[in-house]
């Protein structure tokens, strides 16, 4: 697959099959990650992986609505930075994220963002309530997490054109 065919046909999936994915796919896709662009070239994203059922659960329960498919994928990538003199975490953890997107449609893994900045959770706001869940330091910030699964089925590319102006709006 090309970069396009993979920018095409990623969509969103929420809905997932039992079928199990191999620890190994998701180190690929994290190694993939790796190399998303970073402000001042520092790379300060870390990765928490999740598999065990019940954390995810909970995990789902972070974010007072809209985060259902953390509860019932395979696993969750919850993306974390250290935050401490950088002024653009929230542009560094989006980037990354983005290839972690990217990285699960090349490996055929259904995947969903779950934005969590500036969400209501169940006893605070989403971040914290993940922070709280997982051990987080309060100095790393959490932009999102990222459910992934085997696709249940696969929805049909969209076809979009770019609204492209030339010089001037």
């Amino acid at each position: 697959m090309t970069l396009k065919d993979i920018a095409v046909s990623r969509r969103s999936i929420r809905q997932f099959t039992d079928e199990h994915i191999p620890d190994e796919t998701i180190r690929k896709i994290l190694e993939i990650a790796a190399y998303a662009p970073s402000s001042w070239g520092g790379h300060p994203m870390e990765y928490i992986v999740i598999r065990d059922r019940t954390t995810m659960r909970k995990l789902g329960r972070c974010k007072a609505m809209g985060a259902g498919p953390l509860a019932y994928g395979d696993a969750a990538i919850v993306p974390i930075i250290n935050a401490d003199g950088l002024e653009l975490w929230t542009e560094d953890a989006a980037v990354a994220s983005t290839y972690i997107l990217l990285a699960a449609e090349e490996y055929g893994i259904g995947a969903c963002w779950i934005h969590m900045k500036d969400r209501r959770g169940h006893t605070g706001t989403a971040e914290e309530d993940i922070r709280d869940l997982l051990g987080i330091p309060s100095h790393y910030r959490i932009l999102n997490a990222v459910s992934l699964g085997m696709k249940k089925t696969q929805p049909a590319p969209r076809r979009l054109t770019p609204v492209i102006r030339k010089e001037h709006y």
